[in-house]
This record gives structure tokens, sequence and C-alpha cells, in this order.
């Protein structure tokens, strides 16, 4: 196969005026260039490429029409030499497979859907409701049933989907309902919109699984009943919200041990209103959700709250099934799903004029094909210096943005070739700060997605008219579950966490895996920039190069350096000769390698007792030499003895 061509010069230096990184000399050139070429040969082709968030991917296509812009210097950053947040070796955090994979960032999670996909002859679609599930009982803080996401899958017959199960205004919802306090869109029953994941995961059954319904609950039933250790990060989590979880300890009392001590990390949590709950979804379907005993409990609760969901509203809520968005990028076809989901700067400005495209009065469809124009990108390439930036105003943003944080990706790929990108959120940490305690549902605060009339932000920027409150609307969204295609066969199945740095992360990790040829864990352990307009702060990672931040700094950028990002990237990448690699970004979740002590309940520790425990960096199940593997924060699934496990 005929190698693409690479621009020599590029791997050195971004522009011919301003060198990012220090010449390199021969030997280095010839180093890099060889890497470059060994590691790309595979992906020249002319497929188009699928879909990724209408936002993103057109962000994409900007950014390799700019070249020069700032997510390039990203490229030139080192890969650190140890990695942040621990002291063992980076490849003991990649999994490798050869007939599927599971990422997620709950250990015990990503092997549940490895369990489906192995014992259960389960499509990737059952490993991604499945792990999910698992998700919204052990990091309740970021998503659930209570929220409501976005997949997108890619069928091994070529066809794609993306499915919408964004939460929705509740019926009695108005613009200026949050004029008199814009805090109450954060906390509170008026937060809560109508949740949307329950609805979404069915239709994704219905169109592409095989396990039965109820069987994609059971595990998450029996964490929640028999009991899951507390995992690190949701100890931290609960650190940081610990003046909420103390205020009300009736809501949140599984967070809690019996002398009245919130759990510690290692501390089982049980969760057996969240387990009944979850039996009657998998006995009933989602008409008990929307229509019977849970969604009367909800009604009642949000209105005890101060809320307007009603059983009206729960009953009108439908998931939408929409073709993906497809665009074509570095020989890859890229699905990704149409707006509502959002380059830096002038992407950034383009995104406060978008909105959900079925609210026909501001849908502002001619704005979103602007976008993905040749024009558009041909604009901005003509308007963005190499040697300098410019202020906010310069990229002519028309509204403000409205931030996002908290949400959950899982990217699974299957062995028949089907793939699924996942993100789900209830949006802030612990989402609307309320939890029903009958049915155990941690409840969203989607309501604060909209934009808010009569409140200009800190730049004197005005709320988006097209992104305003309005009965049953769905608000912009920042996720970007996203699929690439090579060859008629699903590449690379990513997403992330992190609100808008969920694009720029995303954007990068294509940059750097498809145009520089890095593995798919150097991409994720390598240090990041990002960059979204306003403020006019140009955010990086510890660990890049010295010389890429002092030219960042010359061009005029006001730098800071945090010592992470903040968007958690989950990926499977299929190589050309078909191994698997899959790699949950544990470094900055703060995941630790080689853990004491398991998250698994012992009803798992039997289901998991034939998995193969040698300590490798490349692990396989047994049975059949079949090979389904899980990428996790902790890098190796840890089996624990009875010994680990509470009596």
């Amino acid at each position: 196969m005929a190698l693409p061509p690479v621009d020599e010069e590029a791997v050195v230096v971004a522009d011919e005026t301003t060198p990012l990184v220090r010449p390199a000399t021969p030997s280095e050139a010839r180093v890099r260039l060889t890497a470059v070429k060994r590691r790309v040969s595979s992906y020249s082709s002319n497929r188009s490429v699928s879909s990724i968030s209408p936002v993103t991917f057109f962000a994409c296509l900007l950014m390799l029409a700019i070249g020069n812009t700032i997510l390039a210097f990203a490229v030139f950053s080192r890969i650190p030499s140890s990695p942040r947040h621990d002291g063992g070796d980076p490849r003991n955090h990649l999994i490798t497979a050869h007939r599927g994979a599971v990422a997620s960032d709950v250990e015990v999670c990503s092997q549940i859907g490895v369990n489906t996909l192995r014992m259960r002859n389960g499509t990737a679609v059952d490993a991604a409701i499945a792990t999910a599930l698992c998700i919204g009982v052990v990091n309740m803080y970021a998503s659930g049933i209570g929220g409501g996401g976005f997949m997108v899958v890619r069928a091994p017959d070529g066809t794609s989907s993306s499915l919408n199960f964004r939460e929705m205004a509740p019926g009695a919802s108005h613009r200026d309902m949050f004029n008199h306090d814009p805090l109450a869109a954060q906390h509170g029953g008026l937060a809560v919109a109508i949740p949307g994941e329950v609805a979404g995961f069915y239709a994704a059954w219905k169109l592409y699984g095989r396990v039965p319904w109820r069987e994609l609950f059971a595990p998450s039933i029996a964490l929640c009943e028999d009991g899951v250790r507390v995992p690190m990060f949701l100890r931290h989590v609960m650190e940081e919200c610990e003046w909420l979880l103390q205020a009300d300890k009736k809501e949140w009392g599984f967070l809690f041990r019996e002398d009245g001590q919130m759990l510690q990390e290692g501390d089982v949590m049980y969760r057996p209103a969240l387990g009944k709950t979850l039996r009657l979804i998998a006995e009933g379907g989602p008409e008990v959700f929307y229509e019977g005993s849970v969604a009367r409990s909800l009604a009642k609760f949000v209105k005890a709250k101060g809320g307007v969901l009603t059983v009206g509203d729960m009953k009108e809520y439908t998931a939408q099934v929409d073709d993906t968005l497809k665009v074509w990028a570095f020989g890859q076809e890229i699905l990704t799903c149409p707006p509502p989901c959002r380059t830096m700067k002038w992407l950034s400005a383009g995104r406060t004029e978008l909105g959900d495209p079925f609210d026909e009065a501001v849908s502002n469809v001619a704005r979103v094909a602007e976008i993905q124009s040749k024009q558009f990108a041909a604009m901005v390439r003509r308007n963005i210096s190499d040697d300098r930036t410019y202020g906010w105003k310069h990229y002519n943003p028309s509204y403000e943005f409205k931030e996002s944080r908290g949400t959950s990706h899982m990217s699974a790929l299957d062995a028949e070739g089907m793939a699924v990108a996942l993100t789900t959120t209830v949006n802030l940490y612990f989402g609307a700060r309320i939890c029903d305690p009958e049915t155990g549902i941690v409840l969203n605060d989607e309501m604060d997605d909209f934009s808010i009339p009569g409140t200009d932000n800190a730049f004197r920027l005005q709320p988006s008219i097209y992104n305003y409150i309005k009965p049953f609307k769905r608000p912009l969204s920042s996720t970007a579950p996203t699929i690439t295609v090579y060859n008629g066969y699903p590449s690379l199945i990513i997403g992330g966490s992190g609100g808008s740095r969920i694009v720029t992360s995303v954007f990068l990790s294509f940059i750097k895996i498809y145009k520089w040829g890095y593995s798919l864990l150097d991409t994720i352990r390598s240090p990041r920039v990002h960059h979204q307009l306003i403020p006019e702060v140009a955010y990086t990672e510890a660990g890049l190069r010295d010389d890429i931040v002092l030219g960042l700094k010359d061009r005029g950028h006001v730098v800071e350096e945090l010592p992470v990002i903040g968007s958690v990237i989950q990926a499977v990448h299929r190589l050309p000769d078909g191994e698997i690699h899959a790699v949950s970004d544990y470094w900055r979740k703060g995941g630790t390698y080689a853990r004491k002590h398991s998250y698994l309940s012992l009803p798992l520790v039997q289901a998991l007792s034939r998995v193969s425990r040698r300590p490798s960096r490349v692990k396989s199940c047994d049975d059949d030499q079949f090979e389904m593997q899980h990428a996790v924060i902790q890098g190796r699934r840890h089996i624990p003895k009875q010994t680990d496990l509470p009596s």
C-alpha cells in the first residue's frame, strides 16, 4: 500500500516564520518521519468520514483548513516520561484484543460490558447499555437513568444511526422561568428536565440489541443489592460535595456508613432503592419509568422540591433516532450526532447560534449548513494569523456560552464489527443535587443548559435566543460521541466528558492518531491544549513542552497551565491488522495502577471466575480464546480473593 504524503517540515515546525519546536537535527527528523510513515501507512484511504457532533467535526474540518491554530501546537507535546497519576509502566494501561472491547471509566462496569459480549453473545449496543447502567450505579454523580445523552451506532452492514435521548424541558416550563433566580436552574426541582436515558437505551436495544432486555439490568441490580466498593474518584467528588450530602442524609443515605460518617474509598456501597427501580424497568420496560410507578414517584418528589415535572410530561418523552452526521477527513469516514450535540475560537463563536433543530422558530438550519461549508472554512483561514492571536470580539460570537460538567462516556466494539459511542450525563455533579429516596434516582439539572434571558455573562454577551427554554425542547450539548470508519470497518470509537473540553480533546485525538501517527495510548496520555474563545485563555496541561508554551505566549495567548484539562476520554481503536486497542483516560480521572482492592460485588466474582488472572498488559478471556478486553481507570483488572471483600 502506498504511503500517504508526509510533509517533512510539518513534523518539525507549525509555520515557516515561527517555529513552535526547535528545528530537528537530521537524525531526529528521520526518526520522526519514519515513525509517522509507519503509523499512518494504514490510513491512506479515500473513503468518506462518519458522523461526529456537528460542531465537533465541523471543527475538525476547520482546523484542517487552518492548520496552524492552537490545536496544532499540542501535536508537538512530548509524551510524558512517566504517567501523571501513577508510578507504573503506562503500557500496562493499554488493553489489547482481537474480538472486541469496552472502554469506560469504571472497572467493574467495563467488565460487565465485556461479559455481555463474551458470555451472553451480546452486541456492542447490549454491552454499552449494560456498561452505562452500571456507571449510573457506581458514578451516580455523573450519569444515570435520571439523565440523558447521545449514542452513535455503526452497524456491521455499514448503516449508522444517531440516537438523541437528551432531556427535554417540562411542559410547564417557559423562557423566563429562571429570571428571578438563575441558580434555580442548577439546584432543586425546577432544574429537572424530563429524563431520557431509559427511552434512549430501549430504542437502541430495539434496533440493535440481542440480549433480552431484562438481562442487561441484572449485573447492575446485583451491584445495588449486594454492594460495590467506592472507587477513588467517587470519594473525591463526595468530598467536594460534602456540604450537599450532609444536608440531607435521607436522600443521600446510601453514601454514609451506619455511624453517620461518609463512605471512604474501598467501603461497600449499597443502593437497594435504585436496585428495586432497575428491577421494575427490567421486567416492565420503559413504560414503568415513563407512565407507571416510577414516573409517579419522580413527579411527586420533584413537585415537593419546587419543580414542574409531571407524569404527563414523562409520557410525552420519546428518543429521537436520526441519521448520523457524516464528514470525510484523514482518509476516514467520520460519524457523529447532529445538533444539538459543538473548533476552538471560530467554531465556539459559531456554536452560539446553534440550538435544538426541532424548535422550528430558531432551528437556524442555514447556520449549521454554513459552518459545514468550505466557504466558511476558507473565511476562517483568511482571518487567522500564524503570528498572533486576537481578542474574542474578532471572532464575532453572537451570544454567550453555556458550560456543562460531569458526564460519562463509553466506547464499545464487538466481534461482528458493530461500534457504539455513548455519552450520558446528569449535567453538574449529582445533577440537580436531589435524589428521590423512593426510587434511588439522582435527577438531572439539564435546565441549566438552556440560556436564560436577561443574564448577560461577564463579557456582556447576551444569552443565545437559539437556546432559550421552550416546553419539550432539548438544550444544546457539548457531547461528541464519534466513530470513524476505515476500509469499511470501524477504526476509532471515541468520546469523553468535560463540557466544552470534550470537543477539543476529541478533535486533538483525531489529529494525533490520523495526522501524526500517535498510538491510542500516547494520544490519550499526552498533554492537551484547550481554548473556547471565552475566557481569553489558552489552557495547557502539565507536561506540555516549554517551547510550545513560549510559542503560544509569543503569539499573544494568555496561557494558564492546569494539572489536567478536565476532559476524560474513553476510546477503542482497531488497527489495520485487526488488533484492537482500548484505553481509559485514567491519568485525568486520578486512577492508580494495580490497586489492592477491587470494585466487584460478590456475585460478580463468581461470574468472572473463568477470566484469566495473569498480570500481563495483554489479557484475554479463556473460553475458546475469545479475547474481549476492557479498558479501565486502573489499567489492570484485579480479581479479588474472598478476603478482599466484605463478609
